[in-house]
């Protein structure tokens, strides 16, 4: 054989070694590699990962009464799979089997959020159970439509202390862009969307569990594979009195207002009352356009937390922090001016509350008398720095930190703020309208309940909370403890001639709290009568403590519309005081 063949044998052997190599690997590839995929194909087409709910932990009152429930529920779910709409077919089968219009359900399963890798979507939440039970009978062969149990949150007392609770709906999109992260969630998930059901989703969630399970090609369970257990959520002891909740709730009636009652020395928060409430039943449930429609548009705006979540002007009871700011400017409170009834600044006069005046008057008679013009006058002398500084060191102005979501700041004017505001200067009548809590100044209930649980404590403020402790599924309790919120900065001597003068207004004759006087129970308190447009009459305010020299607990009530301060608010107060002492026995 000569060189030149010798050559092509090498070549003819090379190329034929080369396309051997890429059979053997295609080969390889086939048998091995794609056979894997294949199975796991298999596999995604045969097991199915199914989320094994936790029970959500109950909230109950201080004393265990129920407030929570967690029934069964049904929903329709429908698996669209790889397809982007539901086949015809089977929303008609869905409309005929739930009563639901083929139009709402195509515009549901369209619009609705999509879970999974199987891409599920709740075509129909809150079956009726009779309903459910029978369709469930019908869909045996559809591979699409299921009917499933969830968790469904039940309210025993409705309506009662519906600000406080919640109530819980499926997660919406703006909502899932942020819990999406988090991998304890999924995206058909039902959460807490207001009160304490919101503010502790998590916390009564609890932990959900997985189960790996073999299906037939009807989704019919053949087998269970794997298994995790999941962990019940964390009871909820509210700090409420369920029974002095009833009790205030009552007494509104049909006015429209906001009652707090707190543990002085705590902060936790044993009645709060915001009139009127809603149903967290109906919250909860499927409703109509129309159902929804009524309830945002209903003039009483029963979903206002009035409380926490609502602002207003505070009136005289706004006069505390004016007055410490006051005392704090080194005014004598024996220092007098003389009230005629009436203050004039350039062409405009600002009225006193009792149109022939005071007389003179000093520190103590203006708290006890509620004498505007008092304040008027040393607003000025101490200027709207000091004033608003003391509002300020107080908490007014920002959020005190309950845990109920929804919690309004409030305003406390300035000179800056108001150009900020409305591109205006500040004038001097505006000084004399705060002062006495009017103009531009505006607080929550709960805000002005915080500065009066300060004096009430010299000083020491508690961050206010409604939850008493949490119980684990195991029995374990963890107390919520208190938590000083802040200590105000005033001199102890100013804090302690505020505690006196407070006491005046119901035990002095002259005084504007005078019905919440009781031989045996020693009340400190002021009355606010707040202007407010569109509201026929004042806003009625009472805040105060008891027992005065040793506070157990600090009140706050507000009647829209309610009129002057001692008596649409001193009523509802002395009845709280007289239900509170015969549950609780604090007569000395």
């Amino acid at each position: 054989m000569d060189i030149d063949d010798e050559g092509r044998s090498i070549a003819f052997l090379v190329i034929v070694g080369f396309i051997s190599m890429v059979l053997i690997g295609r080969l390889v590839y086939l048998q091995i590699i794609q056979n894997d995929l294949f199975k796991q194909k298999a596999q995604r087409n045969s097991l199915k990962s199914k989320v094994m709910k936790a029970s959500r932990g109950l909230i109950l009152d201080r004393d265990g009464k129920v407030l929570t429930r967690n029934n069964v529920g049904y929903q329709v779910v429908y698996i669209l799979g790889k397809k982007r709409e539901a086949n015809p077919d089977d929303v008609l089968l869905i409309s005929e089997l739930t009563g639901m219009s083929v139009t709402d359900l195509k515009k549901r399963i369209k619009n609705q959020p999509r879970a999974g890798y199987e891409n599920e979507v709740i075509a129909v939440e809150d079956l009726d159970k009779d309903i459910a039970l029978r369709m469930a009978e019908k869909i045996t062969d559809s591979e699409r439509i299921e009917v499933r149990e969830y968790n469904k949150r039940f309210y025993p007392e409705d309506m009662l202390a519906s600000h406080i609770i919640g109530y819980m709906k499926p997660i919406d999109d703006k909502e899932w862009e942020v819990l999406k992260s988090d991998e304890s969630y999924n995206r058909n998930d039902y959460i807490g969307k207001r009160g304490v059901e919101k503010q502790y989703d998590k916390v009564l969630k609890g932990i959900d569990g997985e189960e790996i399970v073999e299906v037939d090609a009807h989704r019919n369970v053949k087998s269970i594979r794997d298994r995790n257990d999941s962990v019940a959520g964390k009871n909820i002891y509210l700090s409420i009195d369920l029974d002095l909740q009833r009790y205030m709730t009552e007494q509104f009636k049909n006015d429209k207002g906001a009652f707090i009652a707190m543990e002085a020395k705590t902060g936790k928060i044993i009645v709060a009352v915001s009139n009127p409430e809603y149903s967290l039943n109906f919250m909860s449930s499927r409703f109509s356009s129309e159902e929804w429609d009524k309830l945002i548009n209903d003039p009483n705006k029963p979903l206002n937390n009035k409380f926490s979540g609502s602002a207003y002007p505070p009136g005289s009871t706004f006069k505390v922090v004016t007055g410490m700011a006051i005392l704090e400017a080194g005014i004598s409170p024996q220092q007098t001016m003389y009230s005629t009834g009436s203050f004039q600044i350039g062409r405009t006069i600002f009225r006193d509350s009792h149109r022939g005046g005071h007389g003179t008057t000093n520190f103590y008679k203006a708290i006890r008398e509620s004498v505007n013009t008092y304040f008027y006058t040393f607003s000025r002398e101490v200027g709207i720095e000091k004033v608003a500084k003391t509002a300020t060191d107080f908490g007014l102005g920002e959020r005190a930190g309950i845990d109920i979501p929804g919690e309004e700041k409030g305003v406390v004017p300035t000179p800056e703020w108001k150009m900020k505001r409305f591109n205006q200067k500040w004038l001097p009548g505006d000084l004399v309208n705060m002062s006495i809590g009017q103009g531009y100044v505006l607080t929550t209930p709960l805000q002005v309940l915080m500065v009066y649980q300060g004096i009430a404590n010299k000083g020491v403020m508690y961050k206010p909370t409604v939850v008493d402790k949490f119980v684990s599924f195991d029995g374990k309790v963890e107390n919520k403890e208190p938590e000083v919120l802040r200590k105000l900065p005033f001199k102890p001597e100013n804090i302690e001639i505020m505690r006196e003068a407070l006491k005046e207004p119901v035990n002095k004759p002259g005084g504007t709290a005078r019905i919440l006087y009781f031989p045996n129970i020693p009340v400190s308190a002021k009355t606010g009568t707040a202007q407010n447009t569109g509201f026929k009459d004042h806003h009625s305010w009472l805040a105060g403590y008891f027992p005065s020299d040793n506070p157990e607990i600090v009140f706050i009530s507000l009647v829209e519309g309610g009129g002057y301060g001692g008596v649409a608010s001193g009523d509802l107060v002395r009845k709280f005081i007289i239900k509170y002492n015969e549950k609780y026995n604090i007569a000395q």
